[in-house]
């Protein structure tokens, strides 16, 4: 393989691991905003039980209100009932007497209910209290397991970068302005194509047989596809 093409290879390999070092540190505030969102659904949701465990505790409360007011209500009909003078005093004061014991029971039924669910509520609030904590203590984790993978990339990069800026001087002027001509041309990366008996790797496109016997006859010498330009890497298959 000619020097130029092994030179133009360790710039695409330097190219490659920066681009990717640079694409997981542009995706850090992501990753923490994914994080921060998840956390966010999860407190909702416990202020969601919380809200409907204090609703269902108020609704206990007003039933209980409403009972002790039908039981003195209750206490004060039957003192009426003693000085009820006609049937018909009687009979309302009766009536009266009876409704408000239903809806006693209507509401001692309903409070039984309500305490079931409440009990229910509770321990759900109480195991999600536990498990928001214990999330937010992993995702404050993750979080700065996140910042220190992406300082440290970002130092790999800065390393990286340096060695690429001194490989670029080192190589020949012609062959660095080829090359990044280009890298700014194809936006997928690849500057060096291998190229096998007859075709480039990277456009697909066919390389005509003259070609093909001066890449195989002058190793050493940089040629191009010429349908998309890129360096060409030799790699001839090997029989078995």
């Amino acid at each position: 393989m000619a020097q130029e093409v092994q030179l133009a290879l360790q710039l695409q390999r330097m190219d490659r691991q920066l681009s990717q070092l640079e694409a997981e540190i542009r995706g850090l505030p992501k990753k923490i905003a994914e994080l921060e969102k998840q956390l966010e659904s999860h407190e909702k949701r416990l202020e969601a039980d919380q809200a409907s465990l204090t609703s269902n505790q108020a609704e206990i409360r007003r039933l209980s209100g409403a009972n002790a007011d039908f039981v003195e209500k209750i206490a004060k009909l039957k003192k009426q009932v003693m000085q009820a003078t006609t049937q018909e005093q009687l009979t309302a004061f009766q009536h009266e007497i009876a409704f408000c014991e239903t809806e006693t029971t209507k509401n001692e039924a309903a409070s039984m209910i309500l305490l079931e669910e409440g009990e229910k509520l509770a321990t759900t609030v109480k195991q999600a209290q536990t498990a928001l904590a214990d999330e937010r203590v992993a995702i404050e984790k993750r979080k700065e397991e996140a910042k220190v993978l992406s300082e440290l990339d970002r130092k790999k990069g800065v390393k990286i970068y340096r060695e690429r800026q001194q490989l670029s001087k080192d190589m020949p002027p012609k062959l660095v302005e080829q090359y990044e001509r280009l890298r700014k041309k194809h936006k997928d990366g690849v500057v060096v194509a291998e190229c096998t008996e007859a075709m480039c790797a990277a456009c697909m496109m066919n390389i005509r047989p003259a070609l093909m016997q001066q890449i195989r006859q002058y190793p050493d010498k940089l040629f191009n596809c010429e349908s998309c330009l890129r360096m060409l890497s030799y790699n001839p298959a090997v029989s078995a």
